[in-house]
């Protein structure tokens, strides 16, 4: 893959949360290194899918990823907003979300007629399972983060779970509603012409 400005800030991202691993360590600061390391590891996720499955995502897709990786890991775990209540469940709206545009755009890489041919509940059901499957593994990462490294993630225990996939489940159907919505539009064109 050549080297654009996007790849500088996820090469950026990973950097900068390394230094923070580094730090962390040296620190002793147990919860700091596990937030950053988990932040090295997911920035490395989208160059190493289009490096070993030879494929590209969407520039505005990996900008929005880093973005909200910073916004997580960083702002709200290392800075600590995460103590104001509502950034936890403000992120957990936006990976659905975020999630939700992923699936989106695995769909359109698929040829313009097998993916018309998907009926537009089928569009629904996929993206919205994509998105809350997600905001299940991250609940897995952060019980696995309290029980191994005895942190605090889930500090209200099943209450603070229920609510993270309650909030991605909320951003996933906003998003999947939008998706099949247009999957609609691009499957039935003719009803669009004929309103007109």
């Amino acid at each position: 893959m050549p080297f654009t400005p996007v790849r500088g800030l996820e090469i950026g991202f990973v950097v900068f949360m390394l230094i923070m691993l580094i730090v962390a360590l040296m620190q002793g600061e147990m919860f700091d290194a596990s937030v950053a390391a988990a932040g090295v590891f997911c920035g490395l996720i989208p160059m190493l899918i289009e490096r070993f499955f030879k494929f590209e995502f969407d520039t505005a897709l990996k900008i929005a990823y880093i973005l909200f990786l910073f916004a997580s890991q960083y702002l709200g775990s290392i800075v600590g907003l995460y103590g104001n209540g509502w950034w936890d469940i403000f992120l957990h709206v936006l990976s659905g979300v975020f999630l939700s545009f992923l699936a989106i755009d695995f769909l359109h890489r698929l040829d313009t007629e097998t993916r018309l041919e998907l009926p537009t509940r089928f569009v629904l059901i996929y993206i919205l399972g994509l998105s809350m499957a997600g905001a299940a593994l991250w609940e897995l990462y952060e019980f696995t983060s309290d029980i191994v490294l005895n942190t605090t993630m889930q500090a209200n225990g099943n209450i603070d779970t229920m609510t993270d996939l309650v909030a991605g489940t909320l951003g996933g159907l906003l998003t999947a509603t939008y998706g099949a919505f247009q999957h609609r539009k691009e499957r039935y064109p003719e009803k669009k012409e004929a309103k007109s």
